[in-house]
């Protein structure tokens, strides 16, 4: 039993499960919208989320995030696997 609680202690959680509404969050931009002629990096954007979207079996883990792009103002609902990590949360 030591090894399977030591193996549960070093995964860690994904950071979408702890997202709210008015968090800053880094998101991974996906890789149809990159050029295909560009090498292989890695491309991000800061965001605020705006409203966090349950799933149908449970609707309090989020799978969408509605979220304002920082830099250009765009609204855009995202897949929550797509946040890489939370830089501010919100305060409510």
């Amino acid at each position: 039993m030591y090894w399977l609680s030591l193996r549960l202690d070093c995964q860690s959680s994904p950071d979408f499960l702890f997202v709210k509404s008015g968090d800053y969050i880094v998101i991974k931009e996906e890789e149809s919208i990159r050029s295909s002629l560009s090498k292989k990096t890695e491309s991000y954007w800061f965001g605020k989320v705006i409203s966090c979207i349950g799933g149908a079996r449970d609707p309090k883990a989020w799978t969408l995030f509605q979220v304002m792009n920082i830099d250009s103002g765009e609204i855009t609902i995202i897949n929550a696997d797509r946040v890489e990590m939370i830089l501010k949360t919100s305060n409510l």
